[in-house]
């Protein structure tokens, strides 16, 4: 491949490197001085939240740490994990009347990963609809396709094999690979490094991309759900700006007609119908009068260039600014063409349109971004992102059909069904299934219903990642109690705070919680709760209150809670969003 790069920062690291040695160790002390000062200039809440982490988790009794020299028996312990259970069933029993009412299922699994033990379980092997815990096989299943150190790569290719006189004569491909952060600013380094190539003018079209997922972009249709529990923009090898547009009307003092615009903007994905005015409203309204000022922003389907028409309609007063956010009907597109006006005002003059269209088998790379997978598996855990986590289930079966017709390529979903039997794949590699009956995956979010996960299976899976050489990633992407992601509200004030890392997982009528916590004994347990019936809000606080249970579990004599049933614990409605 062919690759038209510059030599600037190579010459700057030279330069640095023939500085006087004086200068150099001036210059190093500078350094260490500047980040030792933006080190004390952290807030307080920073340094507070850094200082609890490794100070306030609960310290092992055992050992040097048991303060009375205490010898257990194997009477002690067995006495101790029996009170344990008893606590447990004790308080999932206080709830019985509560669960009959709400047609409440629920399974309860934890497991000791320091000693190789269950200490608990029930209904542990019944398949539950787990939620966005099913987030915890879409990562598992990245990293172990793909590794922790890989990056994901949007590129600039083209077919042409030189550059003469700063003419490049041929087509200019924008090509996506998955990246469901993808940004505006993303695409201006792209064009810089167009430009800094020393291109000047391209003679063909600037084309988009998108064939390394399906074109099976509505998650819904590839799931085969049957009813819509969270709409999420277009699932799309090339996204941008998480394939959100956001259309502005705004009316300006003495315009006659309102001015429309769109974030992103682009000429050639979006066109518009606008028939609305601007007038100052009427100081009274007379009785019986019909309102007329208001303005509406609608989408307009089925139009037959591609574009995706946006309809505005109404009177709006002077001065005033309304928006309207949509999703990106054609995301490949749209990129493309903010590509293209990224080139233009670089001074690369462009012959050509902006277009679909897959790059050819032979190309040169121009330009490329790239970003850490674990950044976005961080995001995909930790705030249980449904828009970038079927990103991340796509990407595992993410290939280049050779050509299709477009016919093929708007019904095959290909990819989703690779994704799937890499997933299967690799928990039969681990040994945390034996069978693709095991687990039922039909997305990569949760948001499915189909989707069926047993409390069991969840546990295997903590477990044997742990010997995965992905694992310390895995481990780091999880929300921790009381601090950050989907927990960052939850189980505060007790031993569970900064100690609990888990996975969440929320429809309307789910709860789901999985993942580790210490003992105050320092033993390290896995846990899965899940919960199917329709008293969410319950169920919320009964997984705060058995992670404090395991937080606060010892072998020589546990600690105990006269804390209530803490049920704020839903970051936003469960009822408007089901988010986690």
């Amino acid at each position: 491949m062919m690759h038209f790069i510059t030599n600037s920062s190579l010459l700057s690291f030279k330069r640095l490197r023939i500085l006087p040695s004086v200068l150099r160790s001036v210059f190093l002390c500078f350094a260490v001085l500047y980040h030792t000062d933006a080190s004390r200039a952290q807030s307080p809440a920073m340094r507070n939240a850094q200082h609890r982490l490794t100070s306030d988790i609960p310290k092992p009794l055992t050992g040097q740490n048991n303060p009375n020299g205490i010898k257990l028996t194997l009477q002690d312990s067995l006495a101790a994990i029996e009170q344990l259970r008893a606590s447990i069933g004790g308080l999932l029993s206080e709830h019985s009347k509560t669960f009959a009412h709400s047609k409440t299922s629920f399974g309860v699994y934890v497991h000791s990963l320091s000693r190789g033990k269950d200490l608990y379980s029930t209904n542990a092997q019944l398949a539950f609809t787990p939620a966005s815990t099913t987030k915890l096989f879409s990562t598992f299943g990245a990293l172990d396709k793909f590794g922790a150190a890989h990056f994901v790569e949007t590129s600039v290719l083209t077919e042409a094999t030189e550059v003469r006189e700063g003419v490049l004569e041929g087509n200019v491909y924008l090509v996506g690979r998955g990246d469901p952060l993808l940004s505006v600013a993303d695409l201006e380094r792209l064009a810089d490094q167009v430009a800094h190539a020393g291109i000047k003018r391209i003679t063909g079209n600037i084309c988009g991309d998108d064939s390394f997922f399906d074109r099976v972009t509505n998650r819904r249709e590839y799931s085969g759900d049957d009813e819509e529990v969270q709409p999420t923009a277009p699932i799309s090898a090339l996204s941008i700006n998480r394939n959100l547009i956001t259309v502005i009307v705004s009316a300006s003092a003495g315009a006659s007609h309102v001015g429309v615009q769109t974030f992103p903007s682009s000429n050639d994905a979006f066109s518009f119908d606008v028939e609305a005015t601007v007038h100052a409203p009427p100081k009274k309204k007379k009785r019986g009068a019909v309102a007329r000022f208001g303005i509406s922003i609608a989408e307009q389907f089925g139009q037959p260039n591609g574009k995706q028409r946006f309809v505005i309609r109404g009177t709006m007063a002077p001065g005033t600014t309304i928006s309207k956010v949509f999703f990106i009907a054609n995301p490949a597109l749209t990129a493309a063409d903010m590509l293209r006006k990224r080139l233009q005002a670089s001074g690369i003059q462009i012959d050509g349109g902006t277009l679909l269209k897959q790059s050819p088998p032979t190309v040169s790379e121009l330009a490329t971004v790239q970003r850490p997978i674990t950044d976005i598996i961080n995001i995909v855990n930790k705030k249980s992102d449904n828009f970038a986590a079927e990103h991340v289930f796509k990407m595992l079966g993410g290939s280049t059909l050779d050509n299709p017709s477009p016919e093929i390529a708007a019904k095959d979903n290909h990819t989703v069904q690779a994704s799937i039997e890499q997933i299967q794949g690799a928990l039969r590699e681990y040994g945390i299934v034996t069978t693709t009956s095991s687990v039922a995956i039909y997305d990569g979010s949760g948001l499915s219903r189909r989707n069926k996960i047993s409390p069991s299976t969840l546990v295997r899976l903590l477990d044997r990642v742990q010997n995965a050489p992905f694992s310390n990633e895995y481990f780091n992407s999880l929300s921790i109690g009381g601090l950050d992601g989907t927990l960052q509200h939850r189980m505060r004030g007790t031993n569970a705070e900064y100690n609990a890392r888990a996975k969440t997982g929320t429809h309307k009528n789910v709860s789901a919680l999985a993942g580790y916590v210490k003992t105050l004994d320092g033993e390290r347990l896995a846990f899965s709760f899940m919960f199917n019936g329709n008293a969410v809000w319950l169920y919320k606080g009964l997984e705060n209150k058995l992670c404090e249970m395991l937080s606060n579990f010892s072998y020589f004599g546990s600690k105990e809670s006269t804390a209530p049933l803490d049920s704020t614990s839903t970051e936003d409605s469960v009822s408007a969003k089901e988010l986690n």
